[in-house]
């Protein structure tokens, strides 16, 4: 039975909680939350002892893996403490953004650079909650790219509301890795989430675009299209739908066509899976579904697209980014 300790008493907390919870290898043994009504309510919930601060859960809880839902403007601290403390970690993304997840900048990953040495020195599991990766049309995608099934890649196309921008950027990097530079246009100092448009190119030669923006789009908030030379892959929304057909043809060619059954939306059971992927890794002693690496390629990402943007679209090499970050 793997022992877990909950870090927020908040909206997302509680269903993160409830997702490990319910497993049946799994247990929160332990709750955190500095509002006392906030700690309340989760002691009762899970019927397990509540603590007000992470010195106080360390000091009397014993659990080896700690699920930290807390906002991403104050993650990096107590990340630091529990791999310090050598406590296994589970949280949110992005893993950092002082502005807020829509208004990552070139600061955020220079902060969160410190906690990823210490986590890849560590030894310890550290995982983040990209639970798109268990959408079933989310996941035929990335097996169609990664398993060769398209042919040769040649572009990804994709677009999302701000409400789904950490987890399109995940589905692009955990399907074609990082691309060599990107290039963007956005200005940063634009209120709320700030629009962007960027364009990106692989090592291999493939090209991509990806456009995010918060003022349309919540019909389908999010649309990835890869094109290989032999067939292409489209997967889009929160419901479950994925289609590939065959490239270079006059008519349409359907070679796969998956819609999620009505009333069972692949979003709401993304959650469990991603739940039962992490214990799994907690049980066979293998990485978390979306480890830290996935965690850091999201902020080095936009690091580099942000510095693109500030520099009126500057093709911006992400391995640049990532050693100024590393060395600061």
């Amino acid at each position: 039975m793997v022992q877990c300790a909950l870090v927020s008493g908040r909206t997302m907390g509680l269903r993160h909680g409830s997702n490990f919870n319910n497993h049946p290898d799994a247990k929160v043994v332990a709750v955190c939350d500095m509002d006392p009504e906030l700690r309340a309510k989760v002691e009762k919930e899970y019927d397990a002892p509540g603590y007000a601060t992470l010195d106080e859960l360390l000091e009397n809880c014993g659990a080896e893996l700690v699920l930290l839902i807390v906002n991403e403007t104050r993650r990096i601290e107590p990340v630091r403490r529990l791999l310090a403390a050598g406590r296994n970690v589970f949280t949110e993304k992005p893993l950092c953004g002082l502005e807020g997840q829509f208004r990552l900048r070139e600061e955020d990953a220079v902060i969160a650079a410190p906690a990823i040495r210490e986590w890849r020195e560590s030894g310890l599991k550290f995982g983040i909650d990209f639970n798109y990766r268990f959408m079933e049309h989310f996941r035929k995608l990335h097996d169609d790219i990664t398993n060769g099934v398209l042919g040769e890649l040649k572009m990804i196309r994709a677009r999302a509301h701000f409400n789904c921008w950490s987890h399109i950027i995940d589905q692009i990097l955990w399907s074609m890795g990082l691309p060599e530079w990107v290039s963007a246009y956005g200005n940063p100092s634009e209120e709320g989430g700030w629009q962007r448009s960027i364009r990106m190119q692989w090592a291999n030669g493939a090209s991509g675009s990806l456009e995010g923006t918060n003022t349309w789009g919540m019909e389908i908030p999010l649309s990835i299209i890869a094109v290989g030379d032999k067939s292409y892959g489209w997967a889009q929304g929160l419901q479950g739908w994925y289609r590939r057909a065959k490239s270079n043809v006059g008519n349409l060619e359907i070679e796969e066509l998956f819609e999620a059954e009505e009333g069972a939306p692949e979003m709401r059971e993304s959650f469990v899976r991603m739940a039962d992927g992490v214990i799994k890794g907690m049980q066979n002693d293998t990485a978390f579904p979306a480890d830290g690496e996935a965690a850091w390629n999201e902020l080095l990402f936009e690091a580099a697209v942000y510095r693109s943007c500030i520099n009126d679209g500057a093709r911006v090499v992400l391995a640049d980014v990532e050693a100024d970050a590393m060395r600061s």
